[in-house]
């Protein structure tokens, strides 16, 4: 019966560590660098930032426009005020009038 012996070799018993160190690093640097890591989350928060504000304006902006379109229910109508939009709308005025332009 014919046996092999090997020697102990050191980089034998360091392949398995220095692999391991190595898959490790590979996670720390993603984790760091990677397009959801640390680094990038500082981005993040700011388009988050950014885009909080884009939707506190766009929420004034539909407060207002439902305010307008409030102002044209049947209840709430008023005849003035849709005698003057008409006339803005379709730049007419009675003869008898002073029109005063304010640009």
């Amino acid at each position: 019966m014919a046996t092999r012996q090997r020697k102990n070799s050191v980089l034998r018993h360091l392949v398995l560590p220095s692999f391991l160190l190595l898959l490790l690093g590979y996670f720390i640097f993603h984790t760091l660098h990677g397009s959801y890591g640390v680094y990038a989350l500082a981005g993040m928060n700011g388009q988050v930032d950014s885009l909080e504000a884009d939707l506190l304006a766009l929420r004034y902006e539909r407060e207002a426009a439902e305010h307008r379109i409030a102002l044209f229910r049947k209840e709430t109508l008023d005849p003035d005020m849709m005698d003057e939009r008409a006339r803005v709308y379709l730049n007419v005025a009675d003869p008898d009038e002073i029109v005063i332009f304010n640009n």
